[in-house]
């Protein structure tokens, strides 16, 4: 049979216009049980209970009104109808705890915090302290400026043993006094905080900022320090120490805590940076570039090589002959391999040393000189001077160069073609570029040497090869000038290298075959022209080797560089990775380098590259790469103990974070089995048995 639910509600309203409630409720119960959805005629229903003094029932109703309402987001209505239910209960805790939810979420905090306080009583009256100290600190999160009840209700959390929750509560007690200017007040409640937890970030933070603000920043990072006596590696606090130094702009104590700062976690050069600031900030260009000098480095092999660059023109701007700074414009170029920028930086630093006589720099700068611009007759007589008064230096020099002297130690000849740039030998062409091996620059000053010795040519070389085109004769004659002179100076292995590679382009000549017969032999026979070009050339190849020059520029030959330089620049390459915390890059240089390995070469480069490598790949959470790489390392042969059992520790590490408890345990146990006192394996195997 179909429920009428129009005739049902005209017979409720008629009976309740006749006063007869029981029938009115009978009638309005059917709607509703016929339709639960009709939330208005629930509502009347419940009236109806309450006017029949029937509260139980009405609660029931009005609480499904109210839980209607509220989940549908009209919170006016809820708190109408749950005010309903507080007039029939006027003790309910839920009521109390669904008012005050909902008048806070509505913004009527005096509501509320009554809400909340009825709520904190009835706790406390049946000997609930914890929920009573929630709901406190619910009323204190309510009024933002209100620092008695974050201080009442900090010592309530401190009496109940909470010491967590007590010293959040003086952290917030100090940042409202902080907030009212009120300093020493936050300096109090935060060192109550302290002495609970003297490392608790918030607390500090506080202290360093009430401190800062009553000019006592030096106290401040005092108390800093004391943490750092015991805990030396807590970074976060040298995050705090550095950030109050900088901001007292006390540069001295800042430098000395970012320093140690990067030592710990080298990816937080950056830090260096806001040091640089405060440096010329106070106009102190020399301590700026002192700190650019540590981290350039950083900067250059992040690829930030454009942020170096400014650092350095600003400080440079401030002083033009910063000698600091002007050593790193030179760096700074010679990794652009900028061939100009490092002739420019180069001047700068010969000029500015020689007005403060900085005999070092000055040394430097012109045995580089030298060698890029050979023509240059003012820089070698210059090197030569020092080199008289102050002797070599870090650079080997020998008597030679002591008794070298100027330019008209040359006869006349040499002097001539000199002065016009370039020898007989080359009136012929008159090339705009000169490449070897793809570097423009090594070609140049190679080339610049060759002009210097007059273009000398050994009798008897054939140089007109019918078979040869008129270029390829101009280019082994060059080739030839430049071999000729690495033997005149005993650099025998570079003279063979280029002769071979020069023969097996062009096929051996007679040329060729005299070469190799001076290779390793000193010249004997006297050419008036050639000793006069030695004496001059002597400042040059004596101050700095041309490896030790290609070196320093970036400039080595392909052919020139064995298989110990490639491993090793590219295993000092990938530490350097590593430790700034580019491990993706740190990965591809250690994989390069062990590639030029094998485990029983006799050498340890296998081991370590392996070792690191699995470190890397543990450490970028990639704990299946890191086993087979520590696997590697253990088939390295003649490892000792000690290093068998750091390699099961770090499988059994690897082991763990891949989710092989079971294999990571039967390293630790190996290792046990073998030396109890290794690191902390006694303790990790005993919580291996209690787990088991």
């Amino acid at each position: 049979m179909n429920f009428d639910k129009t005739k049902a509600m005209r017979s409720a309203e008629r009976y309740v216009s006749q006063g007869k409630i029981r029938a009115a409720i009978t009638e309005y119960r059917s709607v509703v049980d016929n339709d639960p959805r009709d939330i208005a005629t629930l509502n009347m229903l419940g009236d109806l209970y309450a006017k029949n003094s029937d509260k139980r029932d009405a609660v029931q109703c009005y609480f499904q009104v109210a839980d209607h309402y509220n989940a549908q987001g009209f919170a006016q209505k809820a708190i109408a109808m749950y005010n309903k239910i507080a007039r029939l209960q006027p003790d309910s805790i839920e009521v109390s705890a669904k008012l005050a939810e909902l008048h806070k979420s509505k913004g009527s905090l005096t509501e509320a915090r009554s809400h909340y306080t009825t709520l904190a009583e009835h706790y406390q009256k049946n000997g609930r302290r914890l929920e009573a100290l929630a709901m406190f600190k619910q009323i204190a999160l309510l009024d933002p400026n209100n620092t008695d009840v974050c201080m009442n209700l900090a010592d309530s959390y401190l009496r109940e043993n909470q010491k967590d929750e007590a010293v959040e509560a003086y952290a917030e007690a100090g940042a409202r006094f902080g907030r009212q200017g009120r300093h020493e007040d936050a300096i109090r409640a935060l060192m109550r905080g302290y002495d609970i937890k003297s490392t608790d970030l918030r607390i500090l933070e506080g202290l360093v900022k009430a401190q800062t603000a009553l000019g006592r920043a030096g106290k401040a990072a005092s108390l800093l320090e004391e943490i750092l006596e015991n805990e030396p590696y807590n970074r976060d606090v040298l995050y705090l120490l550095i950030d109050c130094c900088i901001d007292s702009q006390n540069a001295a104590a800042a430098e000395k805590a970012v320093i140690k700062l990067v030592e710990i976690e080298p990816a937080n050069y950056p830090k260096f940076l806001d040091l640089i600031r405060i440096y010329l900030n106070v106009n102190d260009p020399e301590s700026a570039a002192r700190i650019l000098t540590m981290s350039s480095e950083y900067l250059l092999a992040g690829g930030q090589s454009d942020e170096c660059g400014k650092w350095i023109n600003e400080i440079l701007e401030r002083d033009p002959n910063q000698l600091s700074g002007l050593r790193i414009l030179v760096r700074y170029n010679t990794w652009l391999n900028d061939e100009t920028g490092i002739r420019l930086a180069l001047e700068r630093l010969y000029s500015a040393a020689s007005k403060v006589e900085s005999v070092d720099d000055e040394r430097f700068a012109l045995a580089q000189l030298v060698m890029i611009r050979p023509h240059e007759t003012r820089y070698r007589d210059r090197l030569n001077e020092i080199v008289q008064q102050h002797g070599p230096g870090d650079q080997p020099v020998n008597d030679e160069v002591l008794k070298a002297e100027n330019d008209e130690s040359m006869p006349p000849a040499v002097e001539t073609e000199h002065q016009k740039g370039h020898s007989p030998h080359f009136e012929a062409e008159t090339p705009t570029e000169i490449e070897r091996n793809g570097n423009v620059l090594e070609a140049q000053i190679i080339e610049s040497m060759s002009d210097v010795s007059g273009g000398y040519v050994p009798p008897g070389e054939d140089t007109d090869e019918p078979n040869l085109s008129h270029t390829d004769e101009q280019k082994i004659q060059k080739e030839i000038e430049s071999i000729t002179f690495y033997i005149e100076n005993d650099y025998n292995e570079l003279a063979e290298k280029a002769l071979n590679e020069l023969a097996r382009e062009y096929g051996d000549r007679p040329a060729f075959a005299e070469l190799r017969q001076k290779i390793g032999m000193e010249l004997e026979e006297e050419h008036p022209h050639l000793e006069a070009v030695e004496v001059v050339e002597s400042v040059v190849v004596n101050t700095l080797g041309i490896d030790e020059m290609r070196s320093e520029f970036g400039l080595e030959e392909q052919g020139a560089v064995d298989a110990d330089d490639d491993y090793e620049t590219h295993y000092q390459t990938a530490v350097a990775y590593q430790e700034m915390g580019l491990l993706e890059q740190a990965i591809a240089e250690f994989q390069d380098a062990v590639n030029l390995t094998q485990p029983a070469d006799g050498t340890r480069r296998s081991f370590q590259c392996s070792n690191l490598l699995g470190h890397c790949f543990l450490q970028n959470g990639m704990a299946n790469h890191a086993i087979t790489w520590f696997i590697r390392a253990l088939e390295t042969p003649d490892i000792s103990d000690e290093e068998h059992h750091g390699l099961w520790y770090e499988l059994a590490l690897a082991y763990q974070a891949n989710g092989d408890e079971d294999t990571a345990a039967r390293y630790f146990e190996q290792i046990y089995a073998e030396n109890v006192d290794f690191r902390d394996v006694g303790e990790r195997v005993k919580n291996l048995v209690s787990q088991h």
